[in-house]
């Protein structure tokens, strides 16, 4: 959640990636742990976070300030979810 909270600052490119990085492996393990407990819609939420924030083939939206606006539900999923 930090990490996509920072992301509103004006940052240097690398950072992007990193917070990517962060965001994606975040996901994939709450995705793993929603599989585990059994829980297919937060399993297809996360997943597709997954795949959203992925850094290996990232997906262009086009500006920042249409990422900040997929921030916010993102960042507002993971506090919500923050004990799973």
């Amino acid at each position: 959640m930090i990490a996509l909270a920072t992301g509103f600052l004006p940052m240097p490119y690398g950072y992007y990636m990193l917070s990517r990085l962060i965001v994606s492996g975040c996901a994939l393990y709450f995705a793993f742990n929603s599989f585990k407990a059994k829980d297919n819609v937060k399993l297809w939420i996360f997943g597709f976070i997954v795949v959203l924030y992925n850094p290996l083939i990232p997906i262009s939206l086009g500006s920042k300030e249409l990422w900040m606006i997929v921030n916010i539900p993102t960042i507002y999923y993971f506090f919500i979810n923050r004990s799973y």
